[in-house]
């Protein structure tokens, strides 16, 4: 399964998510989820787009734990985001495994994933 879902701001039934996510946003019930036919509870990893309130800039990046993750960046202890603070989360997509959301995070990073992205008018 190389994608189980994506969330942008744009299909959020719940409203933007921004640098103080509230609870019930989308994509944190995504965290985790239940694997069919077995009684465990899989961890969920994500790749993310941010997207900084001071000059519309974008991060891409991909971690186990977005909301920490935006808080890290929002308190400056990330070096190559601390002078675009604040951040907000403009796009996330989810991987059953680490490697498969560190490969988006880097094809994002590539040409054709930029172009992807203006494509599909994400970014």
């Amino acid at each position: 399964m190389p994608m189980a879902a994506e969330w942008s701001p744009h299909s959020d039934p719940f409203g933007e998510c921004g640098s103080l996510a509230p609870k019930g946003c989308q994509w944190q019930k995504l965290l985790y989820r239940e694997v069919p036919g077995v009684n465990k509870v899989r961890k969920m990893f994500f790749t993310y787009i941010l997207k900084s309130l001071k000059d519309g800039s974008h991060y891409y990046g991909h971690s186990k734990d977005v909301e920490v993750r935006l808080k890290n960046h929002n308190n400056g202890k990330v070096r190559s985001t601390k002078g675009k603070r604040p951040w907000k989360i403009h796009y996330v997509e989810v991987f059953d495994s680490k490697s498969k959301a560190y490969k988006r995070e880097l094809y994002f990073k590539s040409i054709d994933g930029y172009n992807y992205l203006k494509n599909k008018d994400i970014i």
